[in-house]
C-alpha cells in the first residue's frame, strides 16, 4: 500500500507532458549551480567555511578549492583563543591553500590579530607565526591576486620585512597594508606596476625613494592612502594619474608635497610636532574636494583651487597665524560649499574687521561649540563676505571654551545693525542651539529678515524646547518659510 502513492506520482509526472523534468531541472540548478554563480555565493564565506565545505561533496570541494575570493577575516575568536588553537587553525588553512594549488585568486583578505595570553594583554610570541603569515601573502601573489587586503599584527617586523614580491605582482590592482610597522623596502624602478589603489597604515618606509617609485612606476594609480607611515620626514609625490589622496599623520612627517593634474579629492589630517620646520605643498589645479585638519605649517604653497566645489577646514592656528589662515581662505576663492570649525573662524575674523575672500560660497557649515560673546563678532565678520549664501548650517560640538564663557551678550538688534546681505539670498537654514541666548537671538534674526527663506530647522535641548518654540513662534517673518523645531 505504501508504494501506490509513489506510482501515482510517477504516473502523474509522465502524463503532464514533461512537467516533472522541468522540476528536476530546477532542482539540478539549485544543487549544482554553474561555477560562476557558485563562486559568487562562496565569496560571502570565510576561508574557514570553505574548508568545511570541502567535506560536503566532491563537487563542492572542487568549487571551494577554486574559489577566487579568499577571506581570512571574521574568523571566530574561539578558533584562535590559545596557542594550540591558532597553530591548528593555521595548519588547516595552509593545507587548504596547498590543495588549491595555483588557482586564480581575485581577492585575498586577511585580518590576523595579536594573541594575548591573559587579561593584562601580555602578548604571546607564537612560534614562527609571522613567517607563516608571510607565506600566505606569497601564495596569493603566486596565484595572480588582484585585490590584496592585509591587516596583520606581526610580532617581529624587523626580522621579516614585507615581501617585495607583492610590488612586483603584475596582476595586483589594489593593495591595503596595515601591518604593525612592518618595513617596506623600495621596489625596483624597472617594474611598471598596475596598482590603481594603494593604502598604507602603520608601516615603516625604508627611504624617500619609495614615493619616487610611486610617482615613476605606478602609472595607473588613482587612489593613495597614507596613515601613520614612519621612517621618513619628507613625502614627495607627483603623479599624472592620481585622483584621490588621503594623508593622516601625528609627529612623523615634516614635509609633504603632492601634485597631479587629475587630483580631485584630497584629505589631510596632519598634526606636526614642529610647524615652524614643516612645509605643505599642494599643486592640484583640478581639485574638487579638499579636507584639511590639524596645525598650520610655516611654509605653505597651495595655489588657487579654481575648480574646487567643497572644502572642510578644521585648523588649529596659533595666535600669530591670522595671515596664514587668510592665505588658506584665499586659495579657496572659488569654492561653493565650505565647512569651518570654531578655531578657523576665530583666527582671521575675531577682530571683526576682516572680510572673507570667499564670496562665491553657496553653502556654509559652521561647526562650533557655544556661540560665545567672543565668537559672535567673528561670525558676523565672516557673514559680511558671503553675499551669495543660500544654505546655512550651524552645528554644535563639545565647546573649546570653558563653561565660564559668556553666551548672553548679543541680541537680535545687534545682528540687524550688521546689515548682512546674505539674508537676501538665504533659502535653507539649520541651526543647532546650546545653552545661552546668543544662538536663539541669531535664529530669530535669520527667521525674521530672510525674505526668500523656504525652510528653517532649529534644534535645541529638550529642556529648552518650550522656551525656544515660544520665542520663534512670536516672530513676524517676511517670508512663508516652514519652521521646524526639533529636540536633540
Amino acid at each position: 500500500m505504501a508504494s501506490k502513492p509513489k506510482k501515482r506520482a510517477i504516473a502523474g509526472c509522465e502524463g503532464e507532458g514533461g512537467g516533472c523534468s522541468e522540476s528536476k531541472s530546477m532542482i539540478d540548478r539549485l544543487s549544482d549551480p554553474p561555477d560562476q554563480v557558485a563562486h559568487h555565493i562562496l565569496s560571502f564565506l570565510t576561508v574557514v567555511d570553505l574548508v568545511r565545505l570541502c567535506c560536503v561533496s566532491k563537487r563542492w570541494r572542487e568549487l571551494s578549492l577554486s574559489a577566487p575570493c579568499l577571506n581570512f577575516d571574521d574568523i571566530p575568536s574561539s578558533c584562535r583563543s590559545t596557542c594550540y588553537d591558532r597553530l591548528q587553525l593555521m595548519t588547516y588553512l595552509e593545507r587548504f591553500l596547498f590543495h588549491r594549488g595555483d588557482n586564480k585568486v581575485q581577492s585575498f583578505h586577511v585580518n590576523w590579530e595579536r594573541h594575548y595570553m591573559d587579561e593584562n594583554e601580555t602578548v604571546c610570541i607564537c612560534s614562527s607565526e609571522h613567517y607563516r603569515l608571510l607565506t600566505w601573502i606569497n601564495c596569493a601573489v603566486r596565484c595572480n591576486v588582484e585585490v590584496l587586503d592585509l591587516k596583520m599584527a606581526l610580532y617581529d617586523p624587523e626580522e621579516a620585512p614585507f615581501p617585495s614580491s607583492v610590488f612586483l605582482c603584475g596582476t595586483l590592482k589594489s593593495l591595503v597594508v596595515d601591518m604593525n610597522f612592518t618595513l617596506l623596502r623600495t621596489p625596483s624602478f624597472g617594474f611598471s606596476s598596475n596598482l590603481s589603489k594603494l593604502q598604507l597604515k602603520d608601516v615603516v618606509i625604508e627611504d624617500e625613494r619609495f614615493f619616487k617609485w610611486i610617482s615613476c612606476s605606478c602609472k595607473f594609480i588613482q587612489e593613495l592612502h597614507l596613515d601613520q607611515v614612519r621612517g621618513i620626514e619628507t613625502i614627495s609625490i607627483a603623479s599624472s594619474s592620481l585622483k584621490i589622496f588621503r594623508f593622516f599623520d601625528v609627529f612623523n612627517t615634516s614635509h609633504l608635497s603632492i601634485s597631479g593634474e587629475k587630483l580631485e579629492d584630497i584629505v589631510v589630517g596632519w598634526y606636526v610636532e614642529s610647524p615652524s620646520n614643516s612645509s605643505l605643498n599642494i599643486c592640484a589645479p583640478n581639485l574638487k574636494v579638499l579636507s584639511w585638519s590639524g596645525k598650520l605649517m610655516n611654509h605653505l604653497s597651495l595655489g588657487k583651487f579654481r575648480c574646487l566645489e567643497a572644502a572642510v577646514l578644521r585648523l588649529r592656528p596659533d595666535a600669530d597665524e591670522v595671515d596664514k589662515v587668510y592665505e588658506v581662505l584665499c586659495s579657496l576663492c572659488k569654492v561653493r560649499a565650505l565647512m569651518l570649525d570654531e578655531a578657523t573662524i576665530k583666527a582671521p575674523f575675531s577682530k571683526g574687521s576682516m572680510r572673507a575672500p570667499i564670496s562665491n560660497i553657496h553653502c556654509l557649515t559652521m561647526d562650533t561649540g557655544r556661540i560665545t560673546d567672543e565668537l559672535v563678532p567673528a561670525i558676523a565678520s565672516l557673514f559680511k563676505g558671503l553675499p551669495n549664501l543660500y544654505i546655512l548650517c550651524v552645528q554644535y560640538k563639545p565647546p573649546l571654551d570653558g563653561p565660564q564663557s559668556n553666551t548672553f551678550g548679543y541680541n537680535m538688534e545687534y545682528w540687524k545693525l550688521q546689515d548682512l546681505a546674505f539674508t537676501n539670498q538665504l533659502k535653507h537654514a539649520i541651526i543647532e542651539l546650546c545653552r545661552g541666548s546668543n544662538g536663539i537671538e541669531f535664529a530669530k534674526y535669520v527667521l525674521k529678515y530672510a525674505p526668500n527663506m523656504l525652510r528653517m530647522v532649529v534644534i535645541c535641548l529638550p529642556v529648552d524646547l518650550k522656551e525656544v518654540t515660544t520665542k520663534l513662534k512670536k516672530i513676524r517673518r517676511i517670508s512663508n518659510a516652514a519652521l521646524v523645531i526639533q529636540k536633540k
